[in-house]
């Protein structure tokens, strides 16, 4: 899964999108690793001039088990949401 809002050409600067790292689950029982994290972040400008945005920093990783892929990406999600609405004031390590 490549994560939420992490298409460049419909983000909008200030929102939040999140990937997953390279050791996510790309299929049912891929254990090859034990645990996983995504990144969140926002996006940023890249070009004034041209409008188009960048991924920034990761802002908040949330990390969890390979055998439970779903219960990490819906975390990140919540705290997509929260950050967007500007109430997020959780830590900036997460995990399940």
């Amino acid at each position: 899964m490549g994560g939420e809002n992490c298409n460049r050409v419909t983000a909008k600067v200030g929102t939040h999108g999140f990937t997953a790292g390279a050791c996510a689950p790309t299929r049912p029982h891929d254990y090859s690793y034990r645990t996983f994290s995504v990144g969140i972040f926002q996006w940023v400008m890249k070009n004034l001039a041209l409008g188009t945005v960048r991924k920034g920093s990761a802002l908040v990783r949330v990390s969890g088990p390979t055998s439970n892929p779903e219960a990490v990406y819906a975390k990140a999600r919540a705290i997509v949401a929260e950050l967007d609405a500007g109430t997020y004031s959780g830590p900036k390590r997460v995990s399940l």
